[in-house]
């Protein structure tokens, strides 16, 4: 029988496997040896799939799915792609919050798209949000 610490490490373990999104992949042997995409470029079309998959779900996810997706993207430098998702979210009238909203100020901020970086900080203001040190 597992000890009450050891078993709570294993839950912690497995529910930390399930919190990865689908995006997210290990190479396998054959990925490392294959040269038609270079990784970061088929991680970048497996977040846009994945955050399209959410979209049209009937019940969308959570807005945290959403921004976890933007998060990765905007890490990566890929702020195009995260500006025109952030986009896309907005067409579909899903709320953002004041997490996306940050992200999606900094992608601005990144392509010197100053006048867009201010209307992400006004509609902070506008949904009722305070800014935070990250704002």
């Amino acid at each position: 029988m597992l000890s009450s610490s050891t078993s709570t490490i294993t839950l912690i373990f497995r529910y930390s496997l399930l919190r990865i999104p689908n995006f997210v992949s290990f190479p396998s042997s054959s990925s490392l040896h294959s040269h038609s995409e270079p990784p970061s470029l088929r991680e970048v079309h497996e977040a846009v799939d994945s955050f399209t998959r959410m979209l049209s779900m009937r019940r969308p996810p959570s807005i945290i799915q959403f921004t976890k997706i933007l998060g990765s993207l905007a890490k990566t430098n890929h702020f195009p792609t995260a500006i025109s998702l952030f986009q896309q979210l907005q067409a579909r009238g899903i709320a953002p919050d004041l997490v996306t909203l940050n992200i999606l100020i900094n992608c601005c901020c990144a392509m010197s798209r100053m006048t867009l970086a201010f209307s992400a900080f006004a509609k902070i203001f506008r949904m009722g949000f305070q800014p935070d040190a990250v704002t």
